[in-house]
């Protein structure tokens, strides 16, 4: 199977439910400041264990925080085959750190990286 380099960045964001429906609201960082994480993955199973121990270990450094997890391919890399219609099905579990009881000031906080410690993945090779 081929390796892919791939980015995870994780956005402050949280799921907001009015009127029946689910939004998510996300916060973006202008100039950088997003914890990130640049491995190397086999396939789209590589993909989506390396968006989990990303999501717990900023979950770890910023306790109750609420985020979304963006994956984008290294600079060259092309995406592996169903990347698209995995992503849009939720199969990376990117969303799983959006809470819904977080206020409105959930997308006003910095979230702090994760230690280069908890940065090795069994899945995922470090780039």
């Amino acid at each position: 199977m081929a390796t892919t380099s791939i980015i995870l960045s994780a956005y402050l964001g949280r799921r907001v439910r009015e009127h029946g429906y689910i939004s998510t609201e996300i916060g973006l960082c202008i100039g950088g400041g997003t914890p990130q994480r640049r491995l190397a993955v086999e396939g789209l199973t590589g993909i989506t264990r390396a968006v989990a121990e990303f999501g717990r270990d900023v979950l770890a450094a910023n306790p109750g925080a609420s985020f979304d997890i963006s994956v984008t391919m290294a600079k060259g890399q092309r995406k592996p085959r169903g990347f698209d219609d995995a992503e849009k099905a939720g199969t990376f579990g990117h969303k799983a750190f959006l809470r819904e009881d977080a206020g409105e000031d959930a997308t006003h906080r910095k979230l702090v990286g994760p230690s280069a410690a908890g940065a090795g993945a069994p899945a995922a090779v470090a780039a």
